[in-house]
């Protein structure tokens, strides 16, 4: 069983507080982030399809209409993770993608080999889906076993690994 230590700082980035006030503007759950109900919302339309295992989703421009394209045979978690990634696409690097007219990703918290892109794309979907401070206060009230942590963002346990790395919980990933 793996544990975490407390960690007793605190900080939140412009792009996930925008979200947070967007989402209680649509009066959308926050915990946990009810991710597809919110892109929903904004008039993008998300499609969960038959895609190659190694590919987890996309984000497309087909004329004016916003696609987020989501692996169907992926965990129901791990496609939370995608559709969240993909909107952190939308939300900072809107220009680029409709630059390229779409945009794949095949990796999403798979190792240090990720560039500035996708890890910023990853950044904001974590913070997201696993606010920094609501994150260090279940730490702090106790609840420090990965998969409950996992259970209480409704994220997989290798998210939640991931972010408590990030963090500085734990020291390895």
């Amino acid at each position: 069983m793996a544990v975490i230590k407390e960690r007793p700082t605190e900080s939140y980035t412009l792009e996930r507080d925008d979200v947070y006030k967007k989402a209680k503007e649509l009066t959308i759950r926050t915990l946990p982030f009810d991710i597809e109900s919110f892109i929903r919302k904004q008039g993008i339309i998300v499609h969960k399809e038959d895609m190659d295992n190694d590919i987890s989703g996309y984000l497309e421009k087909r004329g004016n209409d916003w696609i987020i394209g989501v692996n169907k045979y992926h965990a129901p978690r791990r496609q939370r993770f995608t559709l969240a990634h993909e909107y952190a696409h939308f939300v900072i690097h809107k220009e680029l993608i409709e630059r390229e007219k779409k945009h794949f990703d095949t990796i999403l918290f798979r190792g240090k080999e990720n560039d500035a892109v996708e890890t910023k794309a990853n950044e904001l979907a974590a913070n997201i889906l696993m606010p920094e401070g609501l994150f260090e206060q279940f730490v702090k009230d106790g609840v420090r076993n990965l998969s409950d942590l996992a259970d209480k963002f409704n994220v997989s346990p290798a998210a939640i690994r991931y972010r408590a790395y990030k963090l500085g919980h734990i020291k390895e990933y």
